[in-house]
């Protein structure tokens, strides 16, 4: 090689070191040339958490890969920032469909996401059943049903229904069939429960204690129901709260307003008693109140106004209105109401995850023509509610459209039914529903 041949060669091998030099510290530093913008720009990632597993990602249409067997976790790295259509799919699940942006030098996450079977299906577990009242402990349920015509008895017998074992051990049969439950109230425990039963124009109010091994030894129906009536004491009721407004009894704990518009609560009988909040309250004559409480938060509702008792200047504040329901999350961070056809979020807690909320922040999840209810939590991230006859479940991250499925349409029996009665069992990941007089569970709806 001549020595102008290696002058040219070292020439060129600099110029190219020169001009790509540049580039890879560009590339190092997470800078990628976007086609779009014709200039370079840093990078960002994509990381998805999904349920159930091996689901499959799309970007823009094009798959980036399945999700791990284990975790269902994919992290896709070097995106440039934009705005990206995000498919996820699953053969026999309904798909979830976002627009997602990347940011610079971020990772954009998903972290909650749940496939749902496209058509799951339902076996029935109780007939001739008028409602039923899942206990605490999520496994048993206090189902009221009636009496066959064929039985001779024209009432209704309220049973323990073991929902895991299948097994019922009957309560309390009524005196006639036209006697009514006007409440239900578990004990925290599940040891116990209160029940207000109104029979010839009197209500009569019961605390109905349960002891599960002396019942499962009972052979017959009568015997049964003749251990729960010892079992069974005559409800006498706080005398503090006897001339209340309104009261709420959880456990040993009652909190009741006074007709100055106080709100007291007694941990116990034997505990003193102190005043929660020191304004009073501004009562209405021939107005129903109801006390509520969600997790460490106190709420007054006023017919379809609900106010929530201010901690630091202990007055009740204005919170929601039109008010129809609400629930907490299991995680006891949010709060999800409905004003009837209209679904919100509201945060106790600040959440740090994306999409990220501050604490006090109520957010709007959407709104439909018909009216929703039986609301409940899926999960910490996911809702359940009936729309008619329909059952739906909702995520709430709600960046852009929110991910909705139909899981399941039921037909009314009357037309003053708003639709079927509800419950998520999160031990067994399975659907409860009351509807047509029978209670039905879904297959397994997650892994």
């Amino acid at each position: 090689m001549t020595r102008k041949l290696r002058g040219n060669l070292l020439l060129l091998l600099g110029t190219i070191f020169f001009i790509s030099a540049p580039a890879l510290i560009l590339y190092s530093q997470g800078y990628r040339f976007d086609w779009d913008t014709k200039w370079f720009s840093q990078v960002g990632a994509f990381y998805f958490n999904i349920t159930p597993a091996r689901a499959e990602v799309f970007v823009n249409g094009k798959p980036i890969g399945k999700t791990a067997y284990a975790l269902g976790a994919t992290l896709s790295k070097n995106f440039s920032p934009n705005l990206y259509s995000i498919q996820i799919t699953k053969d026999g699940y309904h798909p979830w469909e976002k627009l997602l942006e990347i940011l610079p030098k971020q990772v954009t996450e998903a972290k909650h996401i749940i496939l749902f079977p496209l058509k799951p299906t339902f076996v029935t577990l109780q007939d001739n059943v008028q409602e039923f009242w899942f206990a605490p402990n999520a496994i048993e349920a206090l189902v009221q049903k009636s009496n066959l015509p064929g039985s001779g008895r024209n009432t209704w017998t309220l049973e323990l229904w073991n929902t895991q074992q299948n097994t019922t051990y009957p309560l309390y049969e009524s005196q006639q069939l036209q006697d009514e439950i006007h409440g239900i109230q578990w004990d925290p425990n599940s040891a116990s429960f209160l029940l207000d039963i109104s029979s010839r124009e009197q209500i009569h109010s019961f605390v109905q204690h349960i002891d599960r091994n002396l019942l499962a030894r009972q052979s017959s129906r009568s015997e049964s129901l003749k251990v729960a009536a010892e079992l069974r004491k005559t409800h006498i009721p706080n005398p503090l709260i006897q001339d209340a407004i309104a009261f709420l009894e959880m456990g040993s704990s009652s909190l009741w307003i006074d007709r100055k518009g106080i709100l007291w609560r007694q941990a116990d009988r034997a505990a003193d008693v102190f005043a929660l909040s020191e304004s009073p309250f501004p009562l209405r004559t021939e107005t129903s109140y109801i006390i509520r409480a969600a997790g460490n938060e106190f709420f007054l509702q006023e017919n379809q106004k609900l106010y929530i008792l201010n901690r630091q200047t202990k007055q009740f504040e204005e919170f929601f209105t039109p008010f129809h329901e609400m629930v907490l999350s299991p995680d006891g961070k949010k709060l999800a109401l409905s004003s009837g056809n209209e679904i919100w979020i509201y945060f106790f807690e600040e959440i740090r995850e994306q999409p990220f909320r501050s604490k006090g922040g109520k957010v709007f999840l959407t709104r439909f023509s018909e009216n929703i209810a039986e609301l409940a939590w899926l999960d910490s991230h996911y809702l359940l509610f009936t729309r008619g006859g329909t059952i739906v479940t909702s995520e709430i991250d709600n960046r852009d459209r929110l991910n909705m499925v139909e899981l399941a349409a039921f037909s009314h029996p009357t037309p003053a039914q708003l639709g079927p009665n509800i419950f998520w069992q999160d031990t067994t990941k399975t659907l409860f529903v009351h509807t047509g007089g029978k209670i039905l569970s879904s297959e397994k709806l997650l892994p």
